[in-house]
């Protein structure tokens, strides 16, 4: 997959074969985040429950969340993969070859993902089987964070793979993706034919506002003769556009009994 980034627009292009988070209706959205550097999303949080989680003690949880084994930011299921592990999806040096002048340019980059969506489980730990240990990295490797540049669970990335298909949806994010077809990602600017919809695209104001982007994003729309939404098939030789807007928050977790935010660990 190489990439090339506007803003918080993306266009990536699948080189070899191989939906949005939502507080109670009516709650301002906090302030979306302007770096641009994500398995289904999390289904919309009842209100009540999200509310019994928040009132829970955090700040007498917080000496234990740096005790517990997978919230150690070197070790943890939060912390950046090392380049052992990053070697493990290395990409090849023809394709580095291929592509070198496109990858001199400006935020451009390339990088490969893992197609092996079962070896992520629920509980964000890497399945201990054979085809599962070269990814010991958070989401296995099956997704990517273009915030961080890096490889994250999928509930804090922009760019998910999961059984041949693209999905986007992370934890407050306002996400949407097309497919451009057979273009060449070097030709991809912002005024390109299938890119005003999501150039025009504006930040919710609220969750309500949002529960209504998503439940249109979930069902997809269609532009200009493209089709826009959450996910996309994967084909060989196609270039996507990505859309991802993340906003400021808080989405409260527990481990063991341990409860945090899971967005200290994704600014």
């Amino acid at each position: 997959m190489m990439w090339r980034y506007s803003g918080v627009l993306f266009a990536l292009v699948f080189l070899i074969g191989v939906p949005a988070y939502a507080q109670p209706a009516g709650t301002p959205l906090p302030t979306p985040e302007s770096n641009p550097r994500r398995a289904n999303p999390p289904n919309v949080v009842d209100s009540a429950r999200f509310d019994r989680l928040r009132s829970l003690e955090m700040v007498a949880a917080k000496d234990r969340v740096r005790t517990h084994p997978l919230l150690d930011p070197k070790k943890g299921i939060y912390r950046m993969p090392g380049n052992d592990e990053i070697a493990a999806l290395a990409v090849s040096e023809h394709l580095l070859l291929k592509h070198a002048a496109f990858l001199k340019g400006r935020n451009t980059g390339i990088v490969k993902l893992s197609g092996e969506a079962s070896c992520i489980t629920d509980g964000d730990v890497v399945v201990a089987s054979a085809n599962c240990m070269p990814f010991k990295m958070p989401g296995a490797g099956t997704s990517y964070s273009f915030r961080t540049e890096s490889y994250r669970l999928p509930r804090l990335a922009d760019l998910i793979l999961a059984d041949g298909i693209f999905k986007t949806g992370g934890v407050l994010q306002q996400v949407v993706m097309t497919d451009l077809g057979d273009v060449a990602i070097e030709d991809v600017k912002l005024d390109t034919r299938g890119m005003r919809h999501l150039v025009d695209l504006l930040p919710a104001n609220d969750m309500e506002e949002l529960v209504r982007f998503d439940a249109k994003n979930t069902k997809g729309m269609y532009s200009d003769g493209f089709l826009y939404r959450r996910g996309h098939l994967i084909k060989e030789n196609s270039t996507f556009a990505l859309r991802s807007i993340a906003y400021r928050g808080n989405y409260v977790r527990s481990i063991d009994g341990v409860t945090y935010d899971e967005l200290e660990y994704d600014k």
